[in-house]
């Protein structure tokens, strides 16, 4: 009787605790209400409250980001199962589920996640009643009953009652707020009648309600700082990852709720953010840039911290600024495009130009990679931001910016872009994404992208049933090579990513289990670094020891692991280096060694991992005779009777080993191979009638076995039209964990990585040594020689870095500040 006494005391503690909870955060949310709206109450300006008036007319009649509405049920299915309370019938059991479990006040994020979904799905509902109103399918009069006005008091008092120790993220940031502005805008007048002269008490709870929920595009999630104390300033949208980039503007109702206040401080805020937000961010600025993501210096661009997600956050939210931007135009927060803005801008449009390839955008610059991606040819993602520049701001850009404005989105439209009359290195040649580590060579032929990794850059994420599930190993070394654009798309959902291009990883996928993790994988070193001025050459190395990003300090948003650890992903290391020489593309590795064979698998260095066409014309190319393969004979080795084959597909690339450095090598060609298009994104679902089963895929690789240490690699892949030569254009001069380099065959280039500065070059007419770590490439001209130069390291304090050569000393001054790490070019006579 005592223990059943007791049970009933602590069931009734806890049910007290939780409704004492819930009454706190709603009491939050509701002061938090009647703050900012006593704010806007305060601040006079007839010209503004004028504007502010025609921008809330042009809600009531359009709506906002309706194509958001996405609940499957239609309005008269909605009204009907709403019950005398407000409730949807078919949600009550599980809305019951939630009560029982003290669910609304747990701070755990995936019991939040979950019931977010649910909330959401609600609000849509009451959303979708509200728009048939907006398009006249159904009177106002009708739809504001008496259980639909209790399901926006209920569903919304729900929301605003949750745990705010949690991330409250999405649904109270994004979608709740959308639906709940949306639902505003579309009763405006009956709203704005209850506000001016009075009337029903339940009308009025519900303009409180719907304020109260909108405004969580500003107060959710709680940072924990400062701002939480005013969210109507500038600082709230700077520093934190949920505050700047698409994060900040582009998903927020921001300027609907700011409308629906009627504040001028809120527009104030908005207009000032959206012009200052159109800057770059590099290492060296990350804590005094506006926005430590969006823009990079280098031309492309970092969200959800320091990832190079070219197409996601940054390209999101800097449309969301100029349109915001464009939104203001004509009213009295109008402002114009500074030449800082116009000046990044045409950096981002040039440099976002290399991650697209004749119509297609390369896999791992989002973390959408493994969602299908059909066949057909798609615009640049940039597209729309060109659009709107043409359309709305082409003014503010020179006469010759103009003109290159025009070009490219005569381009985009043909899906193509060449730019051909522009110099090397802006649209086409070779580039160096410092702040990126990522190495691209485009021209019209091929395409080859080399997505390094460092300490200085993270990884790309995943998230289980939210977005790719297996971004695991995207930035390791990553080497796609493309001439039609969509190689690596048809195959994606049979990869095995411990098979990456180009990535040294121990062999075992079915070992990897999928979690969350918002920021990926990196190198643990600070060691990334090319050299190009632009032309067809050019090198690259790094240092590769894998490590989890999200253990870096200063990450607010890791994930959720749930004590996975994925020791298969661990423990190798490797020096790479890249060289693009001409037509060819060399690659070295030192060093390679197995930091834990304790674990199963063997290391592979995978030279590619590629698609196929369905009759398998794969030929084998020795003494300059090339003749088909038997596709048939399963796994086969590149070495015949000790020499290395050249291995090529029809019309497509050729690959080959260096036998000095490579042991074994083989190369295999699999027919008909189960996609998995689910396992590896859910998104995938809605389609999966739709998508093709199986895939063929090539796939070759150097096998370092189970336990290498200090082992080595070294492989060729030709890129021209013709059929490579019987000897290579080139000599590799050291392939080692100091120095790797090549020298070309007429003796007029040098590509080296300098992994310390200690030791010196020596090859035919030319000794070379170095100050310090460095990536150089040394073309003889003649009279003098062309020397690119870049420090891997990106060391803010390194003001120059001298070079040797030939007992000639040159001392080279190293770019500062934002473009620490940017190569550079100089010439030395002789």
């Amino acid at each position: 009787m005592m223990n059943k006494t007791l049970l009933l005391i602590l069931g009734l503690t806890g049910i007290v605790h939780a409704s004492f909870a819930q009454q706190a955060e709603r009491k939050y949310a509701f002061d938090n209400y009647h703050k900012y709206q006593s704010q806007a109450l305060q601040v006079k300006d007839l010209e503004k409250e004028a504007a502010i008036e025609k921008f809330r007319q042009n809600y009531a009649l359009s709506g906002y980001r309706r194509d958001h509405l996405r609940t499957k049920l239609t309005w008269q299915e909605g009204l009907n199962s709403l019950d005398d309370q407000g409730r949807f019938s078919d949600m009550l059991s599980k809305e019951q589920q939630y009560v029982a479990q003290e669910a609304f006040t747990k701070g755990s994020h995936d019991t939040q996640q979950e019931i977010g979904v649910f909330l959401t799905e609600a609000s849509q509902r009451i959303w979708r009643i509200a728009d048939a109103v907006r398009s006249k399918e159904l009177k106002a009069s009708v739809a504001l009953s008496d259980k639909y006005c209790k399901a926006i008091l209920h569903y919304g008092g729900l929301e605003i009652s949750r745990n705010n120790k949690g991330s409250r993220f999405h649904a109270s940031c994004f979608a709740i707020p959308t639906a709940a502005v949306n639902i505003y805008f579309a009763f405006l007048p009956q709203l704005d009648d209850i506000e001016v002269n009075g009337g029903s008490k339940q009308f009025k709870e519900v303009s409180d309600m719907l304020k109260v929920l909108a405004l969580q595009s500003w107060t959710q999630p709680l940072r924990q700082d400062s701002t939480d104390d005013n969210v109507v300033q500038i600082e709230r949208f700077r520093n934190h990852v949920w505050w700047v980039g698409g994060n900040a503007l582009a998903y927020r109702p921001l300027l609907p709720t700011a409308m629906m206040y009627k504040s001028i401080p809120m527009i104030d805020v908005l207009s000032e953010v959206s012009q200052k937000s159109i800057s770059a961010v590099s290492q060296t600025t990350y804590d005094k840039a506006f926005w430590n993501e969006g823009f990079t210096v280098d031309g492309a661009g970092w969200g959800h911290g320091k990832q190079s997600l070219v197409w996601g956050y940054p390209i999101d939210g800097m449309n969301s600024a100029l349109g915001m931007l464009s939104n203001l135009r004509g009213s009295s927060w109008s402002r114009k495009l500074s030449k800082e803005n116009t000046s990044w801008i045409m950096n981002f449009f040039r440099g976002g130009n290399w991650y697209y390839y004749n119509g297609y955008t390369p896999l791992c610059t989002d973390r959408y990679t493994a969602v299908y991606y059909n066949q057909e040819k798609k615009n640049i993602k940039y597209s729309s931001l060109i659009n709107q520049i043409v359309k709305d701001w082409l003014d503010s850009f020179s006469e010759e910016e103009q003109k290159e404005l025009l070009q490219l989105k005569r381009e985009i439209s043909k899906k193509e872009i060449n730019m051909e009359n522009y110099p090397v290195g802006e649209y086409s040649g070779t580039r160096w994404f410092f702040n990126n580590d990522d190495l691209i060579k485009r021209n019209k032929d091929y395409y080859i992208h080399i997505n390094m990794a460092s300490v200085r850059c993270d990884g790309l994420e995943g998230a289980i049933n939210f977005a790719d599930e297996y971004n695991f190993l995207n930035a390791d070394g990553l080497t796609f090579f493309m001439k039609t654009g969509d190689e690596y798309h048809k195959i994606i959902g049979a990869w095995d990513i411990t098979a990456s291009p180009g990535v040294t990883a121990r062999k075992g996928m079915d070992k990897i289990t999928p979690v969350t993790n918002w920021r990926g994988y990196s190198s643990k070193h600070n060691f990334a670094g090319a050299a190009t001025y632009g032309g067809e050459n050019a090198v690259a190395g790094f240092v590769f020891e894998k490590m989890d990003a999200s253990t870096k300090n200063g990450v607010n948003d890791k994930g959720n692991p749930k004590g996975i650890k994925n020791e298969t992903l661990y423990g190798v290391k490797a020096y790479k280096s890249y060289f693009t020489y001409g037509d060819y593309m060399i690659a070295l590795g030192a060093g390679v060694s197995n930091l834990n064979p304790s674990l199963d698998g063997d290391i592979h260095t995978t030279i590619d991992q590629t698609s196929v066409d369905s009759e398998g014309n794969l030929y084998m190319i020795k003494d300059g005779k090339s003749q088909i393969m038997d596709i048939n004979k399963g796994t086969q080795s590149f070495f015949d009777k000790g020499k290395p084959l050249w291995m090529q597909q029809k019309g497509g690339f050729a690959y080959t080993v260096l036998p000095e450095y490579v042991r074994k090598a083989y190369f295999v060609y699999e027919k008909d191979v189960k996609n998995e298009w689910v396992k590896r994104n859910k998104s995938n679902l809605p389609n999966i009638s739709k998508l093709p089963a199986m895939t063929n895929i090539l796939r070759l690789w150097v096998d370092h076995g189970r336990t290498p240490v200090n082992d080595s690699y070294g492989y060729v892949v030709y890129c021209g039209k013709k059929m490579p030569g019987s000897n290579l254009p080139f000599k590799v001069l050291r392939n080692d964990t100091t120095i790797q380099a090549i020298q070309s065959e007429d003796l007029k280039i040098i590509q080296s990585v300098f992994y310390n500065g200690k030791e010196a070059l020596v090859a035919k007419r030319i000794r070379l040594s170095v100050s310090d770590p460095a990536v150089i490439m040394i073309e003889d001209l003649g009279a003098e020689y062309k020397i690119t130069l870049n420090d891997p390291t990106m060391n803010p304090e390194l003001k120059k870095i001298s070079l040797i050569i030939n007992a000639k000393k040159i001392e080279v001054e190293m770019p500062m500040q934002e473009y620490c790490g940017k190569p550079v070019t100089v010439t030395m006579k002789k």
